[in-house]
């Protein structure tokens, strides 16, 4: 088995620990002043998962993500939406949305989850499209050579600096247009992935850390000094951009600090169990952190029904509308800890099922004599 790359199981960590952070409105200042989250996060995602990108050949990777991305996600997009149905009925909220009309399932396989209890797996949706769309162009324009490689860089970067013009122009409103303005965008990250690797890593990693990382802040701290917010909170809806190409040398300056911040950590601190776990499950911990983060709201909301006056403020009518409602900031501690608990729990759950499944396949395979079992699967659902 090939041994982890420990710097990017640390990025992938810290990454996650951001979303978190941000859906339950924490927002540590020790990480949010020159880098805000809403700067570089998202794209950074889409990085790693082109630096990992393997050409399997169109096919294989297009049923290697399906399989790894698409199936997944639509498992939690059904589990979101029964615990949306089962709320509706009782009378508590109004997050669903009828998976069963056209309508909906066109939405639900081009633009992410129908009800807004499971919204961040949106990612999950847009990442398999991206994926599928790289591995074709990967091979029948021949990226694995330089030439193309940089061609298709400075292709995918202008038609990303043309796809935030449209947004800002308000094209993004478009129900059809929104996903496609998305995957125009995020595609430029994952090519940048696979030429980092290819090309840019090792002069990167032989750079000073106190260079590269000192650049990074420069870069940065003009930007803000210039722009006053540098921030692009909504990729979901790809509607609260106020640049359109400050976001790209924000999430290249974001994501190559974090980098090489890791990179000098990785190696002097080793594996640690509990990063390594939050590293290997963060499709889990992305498609279900929500739903464990709203626990505190739920409380809040059962005892401002009850008359407590304590909690005589809370916004009763918006959270009954939508799972994206924040209550104050005690809740949104509350729910930080309950979102990472809650899906750190899904994924040992998950884990377990999986051991079990592949246990006793196993051992149908050796009662009917079958030497050539295949590998058991991964632990855990893929990052």
């Amino acid at each position: 088995m090939k041994e982890r790359d420990q710097a990017f199981q640390y990025l992938k960590a810290l990454a996650i620990l951001m979303v978190i952070d941000d859906h339950t409105g924490q927002h540590f200042g020790c990480l949010t002043g020159i880098f805000p989250y809403d700067s570089f996060f998202m794209p950074l995602f889409v990085l790693i998962s082109g630096y990992f990108f393997k050409d399997r050949g169109i096919l294989p990777n297009i049923r290697q993500k399906i399989r790894h991305l698409l199936v997944p996600f639509i498992a939690w997009s059904v589990a979101g939406d029964l615990i949306a149905f089962i709320l509706n009925r009782a009378g508590i909220v109004n997050w669903y949305r009828s998976p069963l009309r056209i309508r909906n399932i066109v939405r639900l396989l081009t633009d992410g989850p129908l009800s807004s209890i499971n919204g961040p797996a949106w990612f999950a949706l847009m990442l398999f499209w991206i994926s599928v769309v790289y591995c074709i162009a990967y091979r029948l324009l021949r990226l694995d050579k330089k030439i193309p490689g940089y061609a298709f860089l400075t292709v995918s970067v202008a038609f990303g600096f043309i796809s935030l013009k449209l947004c800002m122009s308000g094209y993004n409103r478009n129900t059809y247009l929104l996903p496609v303005l998305r995957i125009v965008w995020y595609l430029q990250f994952y090519h940048i992935g696979v030429m980092f690797r290819k090309y840019w890593e090792r002069g990167v990693r032989q750079a000073r850390l106190l260079l590269i990382c000192s650049l990074c802040v420069i870069v940065n701290a003009v930007l803000i000094r210039a722009a006053g917010d540098i921030r692009f909170i909504s990729t979901s809806g790809m509607d609260r951009f106020h640049s359109w190409w400050i976001p790209l040398i924000t999430s290249i300056t974001g994501g190559l600090f974090w980098y090489k911040i890791m990179r000098f950590l990785a190696p002097r601190t080793g594996r640690i169990r509990i990063v390594d776990f939050i590293a290997d499950n963060t499709f889990t911990i992305m498609c279900a952190h929500l739903m464990f983060a709203k626990i505190p709201e739920f409380f809040a909301y059962f005892q401002c029904l009850a008359g407590d006056p304590n909690y005589a403020d809370f916004p009763v009518s918006d959270f009954q509308k939508s799972a994206w409602v924040s209550y104050n900031a005690n809740t949104d501690l509350a729910g930080f800890f309950c979102a990472l608990l809650g899906s750190l729990l899904a994924a040992c759950v998950i884990q377990k099922a999986r051991r079990s499944i592949a246990a006793r396949k196993n051992g149908r395979s050796r009662h009917n004599g079958d030497d050539a079992v295949g590998g058991t699967g991964s632990s855990a659902l893929p990052s």
